[in-house]
């Protein structure tokens, strides 16, 4: 069974911010620290998923992918005006995906021209679309994406409101749009859906409604290594620890880390 982390990153602490970076690296991630962590836990693969304060620049994501091609994947955060060259070029280097990170960002115009382009190309290349953002934006992205040829991922159980819950209407909307056929979740990141036993609550609910909608060939789960905001409280031995206990069925749990993940990122299984 070779199991996959589907969500991680790597950056220097002292690499330059894009402009209006919501968060500052106090501590290296290293590719060396990552894989440390993916041997010590039964990890045979990883997929990094590029930063918000590194904004478009890949480039140290596409480093730590040449130097362990067979297993590292990556995706990646792009400007809408990129250039078709470009794009295939990242498709070569190991990525998979385009990631649109929200959080204190505009929201985009999908049905723009460039953003229609950029998205049939990403298509043509099978890329899946990852939205990081609250549930107000991602059930409207959805039904922009509802075209959409290729997988479309939601972050961190679809990032629930931790005031509201799982009863949030516009968490409701993003659960009534979910097709099992296209859509994917990731069950990872549960301490940013609220603070102590609330996130670790919220993720239990959330993960029971998405089984409830048929969604256990869809599922995947992520270290979110190395915890950015969270990296004082979090390790990945708890993220570990409370992936085993929100999953305790093994027969799911295999599933979810290797089956699921390994299809949906195209890795050996």
């Amino acid at each position: 069974m070779k199991q996959v982390d589907t969500h991680a990153h790597v950056f220097r602490a002292d690499s330059p911010l894009a402009p209006g970076a919501r968060y500052r690296p106090v501590a290296d991630a290293t590719p060396q620290a990552y894989l440390a962590h993916l041997d010590q836990h039964g990890f045979e693969y990883g997929v990094l998923i590029q930063p918000s304060f590194l904004a478009c620049d890949n480039t140290q994501m596409l480093a730590a992918i040449a130097a362990n091609p067979q297993r590292l994947k990556g995706v990646a955060v792009v400007a809408a005006d990129s250039d078709p060259a470009a794009l295939k070029a990242l498709d070569q280097q190991g990525i998979v995906g385009l990631r649109l990170n929200l959080f204190g960002q505009p929201t985009p115009d999908l049905s723009g021209p460039a953003w229609r382009r950029l998205l049939a190309q990403a298509e043509a290349l099978g890329w899946q679309i990852e939205l990081h953002c609250p549930p107000r934006l991602a059930h409207g992205l959805m039904a922009q994406l509802r075209d959409y040829q290729a997988p479309v991922v939601l972050d961190h159980f679809g990032r629930i409101d931790p005031d509201q819950g799982v009863q949030d209407p516009d968490y409701q909307r993003v659960l009534a749009l979910l097709d099992p056929g296209r859509h994917w979740v990731k069950v990872s990141g549960f301490y940013r859906l609220g603070q102590g036993h609330r996130g670790e609550s919220l993720a239990q609910e959330a993960l029971a409604l998405l089984l409830d909608l048929g969604m256990r060939d869809h599922l995947v789960w992520g270290s979110d290594w190395p915890h950015t905001q969270f990296h004082q409280s979090m390790t990945y031995e708890a993220a570990v620890a409370f992936m085993a206990h929100l999953l305790p069925d093994a027969a799911l749990r295999s599933q979810i880390l290797a089956d699921n993940a390994c299809r949906l990122f195209g890795f050996p299984a």
